[in-house]
């Protein structure tokens, strides 16, 4: 798993607007909580199956393990991923309350509006020190989230798991698909493959997926490959016919299409225009 932060202070705060490599957010999932801020324009996220319009000043809570994407629009946010267990090596009372939200005994509130005094008070200046990231950032990251997460208690904005059960069994598929996507999208990848990871016959994985995301498996697929593509155009110097390849697409061509589809500018006026920018 990817190292978040440091072993010391494992969280990662990432400012985010239309030039980021990563704007757009595929379906993906991780072991560290995150929480996502809008400065500007709109943020559509589909979190563990549920869908919310975040707009600007709204917060979202993803807790570890939820299953999240996002499309933003003319939007500018942020986020942090960190590792709970940072939290946990404060005394008593402290060290339950956290260990109660990593151990996933509790569902925390997952959207926080504007007008929410725990993002006027924690959220929004939590966000402004790492912006800043000016002395003695950390001391005050780690007072602020020990303040949101006693928020949330105090109020209640919560519900206790009193029985855990096992992770919903289509949720379980659907990370199973989007790990094979993410793992081997660069190579030949079929509808019986996606299909066969999760032991579903064609047609009701179809289904099933497009219940999910509202795109069908391949369309998933295109789309993931150009988000690839645009990562590495960011990234690399290479020139369009490589990162066409590097993305899985077969044929330089196809991958133009699909590209101006979806971005709605072909992929060398794309290429041409970040780079007179840097």
């Amino acid at each position: 798993a990817k190292q978040r932060g440091s072993m010391e202070f494992p969280l990662d705060y990432h400012y985010i607007d239309r030039n980021h490599a990563r704007y757009e957010m595929p379906y993906h999932w991780h072991e560290e909580t995150e929480i996502l801020f809008v400065l500007s324009g709109t943020f559509s996220l589909s979190l563990d199956g549920e869908s919310m319009e975040l707009h600007p000043g709204e917060a979202a809570y993803f807790p570890a393990g939820s299953l999240h994407a996002g499309t933003p629009h003319d939007c500018v946010y942020e986020c942090i991923v960190f590792d709970l267990r940072m939290l946990l090596s404060a005394p008593g009372l402290c060290r339950e309350k956290m260990g109660e939200i990593e151990g996933r005994k509790v569902r925390l509130q997952r959207r926080y509006g504007s007008d929410d005094p725990l993002v006027r008070e924690t959220l929004r200046p939590l966000f402004e020190i790492l912006r800043r990231h000016e002395e003695g950032w950390e001391l005050r990251t780690l007072g602020l989230l020990y303040v949101f997460f006693g928020g949330v208690y105090a109020r209640g904005s919560f519900t206790r798991v009193e029985q855990p059960r096992d992770e919903d069994k289509k949720m379980l598929q659907l990370k199973t698909v989007f790990d094979l996507i993410e793992s081997r999208y660069s190579q030949k990848l079929t509808l019986d493959d996606l299909a066969s990871a999760v032991h579903l016959d064609r047609k009701y994985f179809c289904r099933f997926f497009k219940q999910a995301t509202h795109m069908t498996p391949m369309q998933y697929l295109q789309y993931y490959r150009v988000e690839r593509a645009l990562n590495e155009m960011q990234l690399t110097d290479k020139n369009v016919t490589e990162i066409a390849l590097d993305a899985g697409f077969s044929a330089p061509e196809y991958f133009t299409r699909v590209f101006k589809k979806q971005k709605g500018i072909a992929p060398g006026q794309y290429l041409s225009q970040l780079r007179a920018r840097k």
